[in-house]
């Protein structure tokens, strides 16, 4: 009777460890917004340099080396988890949506998520004037390989007081 108390109760197990995997999602995808300017140099010498949103101080180097901007501020961050194949969109600032849809992983050492990425304008504000069905303006559509757990930047589109730019960061 133990015997099979003991097999029951480690099937139980093993199904219940199953079906908790199962119901896992397979990728976290998490955007942070920023929004790069240049701002004249009289307020650079007042603060002693280049102008970092304290909650993007990670970004700083990346951000300083790839873009000719000396004001960066947080905007906002946007986090989501999907499954490889399933596509999700997540709400940036100024009416810009970002779907991403990572489609697989690559087993290379810590691996890589390959994904594609589409930065849309929402294009709401003129369906709210009464001038026709909600449509979404495709500004960026490409795919990316990205390092598990990695980040990559992207510079979008102008945006009021800037450009935005994207930290799109992925973990399977």
């Amino acid at each position: 009777m133990r015997t099979v108390a003991r097999i029951l109760l480690t099937t139980l197990a093993a199904v219940l460890a199953f079906s908790s995997v199962s119901l896992a999602k397979d990728v976290t995808v998490e955007v942070t917004s920023i929004a790069a300017a240049t701002v004249p140099a009289e307020e650079l010498s007042r603060s002693g340099g280049p102008v970092i949103d304290a909650k993007i101080k990670a970004f700083a180097p990346k951000l300083q080396s790839l873009f000719a901007y000396n004001s960066y501020s947080f905007l906002g961050l946007a986090r989501s988890e999907t499954e490889f194949g399933d596509a999700v969109r997540l709400e940036l600032p100024e009416h810009f949506v970002l779907e991403v849809r990572p489609e697989r992983f690559e087993k290379d050492g810590i691996g890589r998520i390959e994904m594609m990425v589409t930065l849309m304008k929402d294009l709401r504000t003129e369906v709210a004037a009464g001038r026709g069905q909600p449509r979404e303006e495709i500004i960026l559509r490409t795919k990316i390989r990205l390092e598990n757990g990695g980040t990559v930047l992207l510079g979008g589109p102008p945006i009021s007081g800037g450009v935005l730019i994207l930290a799109l960061s992925a973990r399977g």
